[in-house]
């Protein structure tokens, strides 16, 4: 008889080494100034050992025999301490990193040399691969240690500072703009030619930072930073065009499209430096936002389960690529009515969902049901209704497909009831139960 093994997310055979899917992303760490001194050990030190703690879990086969699987395990370091940076000094120091580099764990080598900054996580000191801890090599600065070491006879007074980006598609380097901050001290600044702008000289504490940019730009919310006596931080602000591109997309009979995938892209060819996709709502609207000037194109991709000739993208108003109508798109302009008839389409009717609760009552008005075509190879969108005062809801579905109907508050919840559904053409309703109201409650 074949054996099945049934393996647990993030684990392997102890016999095989530990892999994890997700690489480890860090942020970056901003300006040396902004180094938080007094609020966590920072030390210089040298490796004496470092010790594997494996993480071993045994699970049971099928068959009912046991097996060891291992998942990510800790190193704990041991290092000697030649200087002392934040904290009590120590002449030795025990540090806790992961095993994994996937994992953010940092690589310490016995007998090589390292600045180290850490964090407490269960009464222990830890560091990863996204703090500043690293290796000293002989006779190559460290940016770190040098501002570190020259902390104590720094001037007193902090720094705020940073600049206003623009994407990377804008035919600009800068806009004119305004920085204001309010705290221990209130100012206001004008970016410089390249968008920067800095605040010097302030008394330590919090403080709001806020960006104002001209009309027909715009940028991120205010933002609250607290920044340390002789220390600094940094604020950029994203800065992006106003323009919009919207429409909406309607099958042959006018009816609405929703869930469909809208994508912008250049008229050029040339690829997008951020991704621009829609999805069409209810009403079968969409919008995309934020968009610097330029001439575009406009795409309902994956339209085929609408069309008789299954056309994987239908570029506006209804054509393969090299017939598309281009959209110029002026500074900080919208375009509306970029809208989408999808013809030729397969036939479908419309069919009401009653949604009820256990006890066989209506379900309360505003609860979305989703249906997905079983057997779809992926590119059919989910159908979608609302349900209305008297728990019903209404689907445009396709006779003599199944679907799996679900309901639930939205897309961000779990489902709270669920049936299997074919639909026929003399069919003219179904019901769906609630099994779960708690999921379901607001």
């Amino acid at each position: 008889m074949r054996r099945l093994l049934r393996f647990l997310p993030g684990f392997t055979l102890l016999f095989g080494m530990v892999s994890n899917a997700h690489a480890c992303y860090c942020g970056g760490p901003g300006p040396v100034c902004s180094i938080q001194m007094g609020s966590s050990i920072i030390f210089r030190g040298t490796v004496v050992e470092s010790t594997l703690i494996p993480n071993i879990t045994t699970v049971k086969r099928p068959d009912g025999t046991e097996m060891q699987l291992a998942s990510n395990g800790t190193f704990k370091v041991r290092l000697s301490v030649a200087e002392t940076f934040s904290g009590e000094p120590q002449a030795e120091q025990i540090i806790y990193t992961s095993q994994q580099g996937s994992a953010c764990g940092f690589p310490f080598q016995v007998g090589r040399e390292y600045v180290v900054f850490t964090y407490v996580s269960d009464a222990r000191l830890w560091t990863s691969r996204c703090s500043r801890t690293a290796l000293l090599e002989p006779g190559v600065e460290n940016a770190a240690v040098t501002w570190m070491r020259a902390y104590k006879t720094a001037p007193h007074g902090s720094e705020i500072s940073g600049s206003l980006r623009l994407p990377l598609d804008s035919n600009i380097t800068a806009v004119p703009a305004t920085v204001q901050l309010s705290g221990p001290d209130s100012r206001t600044v004008t970016a410089d030619s390249e968008g920067r702008y800095v605040f010097g000289n302030l008394k330590a504490g919090e403080y709001s930072v806020a960006a104002l940019v001209p009309e027909g730009f715009a940028t991120s919310k205010p933002t609250k930073i607290t920044v340390a006596d002789k220390g600094c931080a940094e604020v950029n602000w994203p800065v992006t065009y106003e323009g919009r591109i919207r429409g909406n997309v309607v099958d042959a009979d006018g009816r609405p499209v929703a869930d469909m995938r809208m994508e912008l892209q250049y008229a050029s060819g040339a690829r997008m430096n951020s991704s621009h996709i829609a999805t069409t709502d209810l009403n079968g609207g969409y919008e995309f936002q934020h968009l610097s000037p330029g001439d575009y194109l406009v795409a309902a991709r994956n339209p085929g389960y609408l069309t008789e000739d299954g056309a994987s993208t239908i570029y506006y108003p209804h054509s393969p690529r090299p017939e598309a109508r281009t959209i110029a798109l002026g500074p900080a302009a919208t375009v509306d009515r970029v809208d989408f008839v999808l013809a030729r389409l397969r036939s479908t009717r419309t069919v009401r969902v009653n949604v009820i609760l256990p006890d066989g009552s209506p379900a309360p008005a505003g609860l979305y049901l989703y249906a997905f075509p079983n057997g779809s190879r992926g590119d059919e969108p989910t159908r979608t209704g609302l349900t209305d005062a008297s728990g019903s809801a209404v689907l445009p579905l396709s006779p003599g497909r199944e679907y799996a109907i679900s309901v639930a508050l939205d897309r961000e919840h779990p489902g709270c009831g669920g049936t299997i559904l074919t639909f026929s053409d003399n069919k003219e309703a179904s019901t769906v139960v609630i099994n779960h109201p708690e999921a379901c409650a607001r």
